[in-house]
Formats: C-alpha cells, structure tokens, sequence
C-alpha cells in the first residue's frame, strides 16, 4: 500500500470514528433526556391515577355507607372506574396475585419485587413500553399498582434520528473522502517529484536537480536530496578524472617502457646475428644499448617513488634549513658543472619539520628539471625563506620556459611539454608529478610562473616553519 493510500485510509477512519461516536453520544444524550421527561410525566399521571382513584372510592364507601370495601366490591368498582383505556392499569394484592387489570399487559415479572424490596416507586423499560409500579395502601390493605404507558413515539424518533444520522454520517464520509483525496494528493505531490527525481539520480543522471518549493519539509528534503546529487556527481566525476588518469598512465608508461625496449632488443639482436661487427659499431650499439637500459632504470626509480611516496612511513624531523640547503647544493653543484651551468643554493636559518629523503628529492626533481629545460652557460638560482610563519622556496632558471596553457599540465604523470627534448635528456614526464606529491605530503603548495624564452621560476611554502635570528 502506497503512503498516500495509508495516509488516506487511515485519516478517513479516524474522522469517521471521530463523527460517529460524537453523534451517537449525542443521539444517546437527546434520547436519555427526552425518555427521563416522559418519565416524569408518566410518574405524574400514574400519582394522579391512584390519588383520583382513593378520592372516588371514598366517595363510593360514604355512598354505599361501609366502613370499608371488601375486595369483590373493590374490584367492581375498579372495573367501573378504569373499564378499557389507552393506558393500562393494574393490581396486585400483597400475594402477587391480580386482582384487576383493564387490559393484557406483559408485565416485568421483577418489577413487583423490586417495589417489594425497596418500598419504593419503580419504573422499567420494556421495548415499546414504560411500566410504572408503587405500593398503595387501599381499604386497609397493601396493593401493588403497575400502569402501563406508551413510549413508542420517544423510541422511535431515537431510532428516526439513528437512521438520519447513518445517511447523514455516510454522504459526510463519501464528501470526506473526496477532500481528503484531493488535499493528500496535492500534500504529496512534492514528495512524487521527489522520488521521480531521486530515482533519476539512482539510475544515472546525476546532474538531474529536484525542483524545490516552499519552506516545509519536504522542501529540505529536496534541498538536501539536491545536495546529495551535487555531491555524488563530483564524487562520480572524480572517480572518472581518476580512472582516465590511471589509464593515461598506464598507457604512457606501456609507450615509456616500450621505446627503450624495443631499441634494447633490436640493438641486441644484431649484435648477436651479425659476427664480423666492426668494433665501431659494437660500441655504438653497446652504448646504444646502455643509454635505453639507463633510461628505463631511471623511468622504473622514479615511478617507484611516486607510488610510494603517499604509502612510505614518513620520518618528520626539525632540520635547519640553511645546513639542508648547503649540503643539498654541494651535491647538485657536481651535476651542473657537468652542464657547465651556474647554481645557487642558498637558505635564511631556521627550523622546519620535513622528511628529510623526501625534502632533498623535492629539490633534486626541481633543479633536474631546470637544468634539463636550460642552456650550457646558464645560471639556476634555489633560494628558501621565512615568512609569516612559512617556509617559501623558490627555484628559478633560465631555460626555454613553459606555454600558458601547459602550465596546468605539467604536475600529470607522465606529461611533457617537449617530449623530443625530455626523452633526449633522459626524462619520462614524472619528476614535477613526484614534486607534486612531496610538497602536498609537507602540507605546502606550488605555483609555476614561465614564459617561453624567459625561464620559469617555481615557488612553494610549506607551514610549520620557523626562522632562527642570529646576532
């Protein structure tokens, strides 16, 4: 059963039970206080009887000169008296047995104890009949006088108005149900959109939005229903990015690896079909060979350290940065007098907590690409400061610079903005990708300013810095 029906069902019973027992403790109301007057009445005109009653038979003992009346008397003149009436009348000596009656009634046969037991006036309900019994004192003796009544019409006006009420209860029902149809459909409207809407999510359609309408709160369930499928359609869109990423990479891996695969394997199978090589070019082959081997070494070192970078248990430690920096240029300063380029490494004093493998590997990826991106004769210049609490980097050379629009780029896996020049100098697109990872590990950022022709300058700052002052 839909909510709607439920809703529906359930209130129509509830309202119908509501009228009906509000009617019928009505009917019974009306009915107890027009029966309790009839009564009243009833007790009037059965007193008035038996007082008219003793007055007459006085009158017949001062005519008939007797002290008192014997019972064959009495009931003569009881016949005399009453003969056939619309009412009925009747009594009972002291024996419970009926010395007169002006017609045949079904008396209660409790109602002469009742009057017994009591001593007094009693009155009883049966069916259509109101049957009124008391104790009289006639001629010396003890009499039981029972008058019959006739309550139909009180009866039947109860029944009458039961009757109305049932049809009157039953058009209110059908009346009812017709505006509460129409008022729980129009209540539950909102609530159908809703689960349209929700049920398009489900099935795909995260950029489906719920209308919503209103304060109430089927509003903030579709605010919040609107809410969840923002949510999901980022969540879902992410995982997409990061599915086309990973298949990106590993379709550029599978081109990285297969390239120096493929000149290892050729040059190898002519070295080892041919016999008579000439020593020149077994040499040239064999170098040929060593430079891909050495290339693939450098791809497989520098992929593993992008996957583990994020899962490797980091060691945070306070190092002086100006002593870091030191150390870390008399290491690279071999590297680019080989190039024949000048390098500056350079930093204020302070502290900062750092993984040390993972600092020294940031700046080697950074200065590894300046040199590759610079000429012979050119100067890369690493500096590293505090400020406001930060630690600022900055890494600026003078090479062939990066194009606007590749700058968003150049952190993906893999991604090369020259790739003949990169794969000349031994690079596979992952050093500024591992950069990215270590600087996001250290709670830090990087931005890349360049310019084609004017170098590039990197800048990064990482939190949790502190300079040290000297005197």
């Amino acid at each position: 059963m839909k909510l709607w029906q439920k809703i529906f069902l359930y209130t129509l019973i509830l309202v119908m039970l509501a009228v009906s027992i509000t009617s019928i403790l009505l009917l019974k109301n009306s009915f107890s206080l027009a029966l309790d007057q009839r009564k009243q009445n009833v007790y009037s005109e059965h007193e008035f009887m038996i007082t008219s009653f003793k007055s007459l038979m006085v009158t017949e003992r001062l005519r008939a000169n007797a002290v008192v009346l014997d019972e064959k008397t009495l009931q003569k003149f009881m016949v005399g008296t009453f003969g056939e009436g619309k009412n009925g009348i009747a009594f009972f000596n002291g024996e419970n047995e009926q010395i007169y009656a002006n017609k045949k009634m079904q008396i209660p046969g409790a109602l002469v104890d009742a009057v017994k037991k009591s001593g007094y006036p009693h009155m009883q309900v049966q069916k259509y009949q109101l049957y009124t019994a008391s104790a009289e004192s006639i001629e010396g003796k003890n009499y039981y006088v029972i008058t019959e009544n006739d309550i139909q019409d009180v009866v039947q006006n109860h029944e009458n108005i039961l009757r109305q009420i049932l049809v009157i209860n039953m058009s209110c029902a059908m009346g009812i149900a017709l505006i509460l149809l129409v008022v729980v459909k129009m209540l539950l409207h909102p609530l159908k959109r809703i689960n349209e809407g929700t049920r398009e999510i489900a099935q795909g359609s995260y950029h489906k939005r719920i209308k919503e309408q209103g304060h109430d709160e089927l509003s903030e369930l579709a605010h919040n229903m609107n809410l969840m499928a923002e949510s999901v359609e980022i969540n879902v869109r992410a995982l997409e990015n990061v599915a086309e990423d990973r298949k990106h990479f590993i379709d550029n891996l599978s081109h990285e690896m297969k390239t120096p695969l493929t000149s290892i394997l050729g040059f190898s199978d002519l070295l080892q079909i041919k016999k008579d090589i000439p020593d020149e070019s077994r040499i040239e082959y064999a170098g040929i060979i060593k430079e891909e081997a050495t290339r693939m070494r450098t791809l497989s070192g520098k992929l593993m350290e992008l996957i583990t970078v994020g899962e490797a248990k980091l060691e945070w430690v306070q190092e002086d940065m100006g002593k870091l920096f030191s150390e870390i240029g008399a290491s690279l300063k071999v590297v680019a007098d080989s190039h024949n380029m000048q390098l500056s490494c350079e930093s204020e004093k302070g502290m900062l907590w750092i993984d040390r493998e993972l600092f020294k590997s940031l700046l080697y990826n950074l200065v590894d690409n300046a040199i590759k991106a610079s000429q012979e004769g050119g100067s890369i210049q690493v500096t590293g400061q505090f400020e406001k609490g930060q630690f600022c980097i900055e890494v600026e050379d003078q090479g062939v610079g990066i194009p606007k629009e590749e700058i968003d780029k150049i952190t993906q896996a893999f991604y090369m903005v020259d790739k003949v020049r990169s794969r000349a100098n031994g690079g596979a697109g992952l050093g500024l990708a591992l950069c990215a990872e270590i600087v996001s590990t250290h709670r830090g950022i990087m931005r890349f300013e360049s310019n084609l022709g004017e170098g590039t300058r990197v800048l990064i700052r990482m939190k949790g810095g502190k300079s040290v002052c000297t005197t």
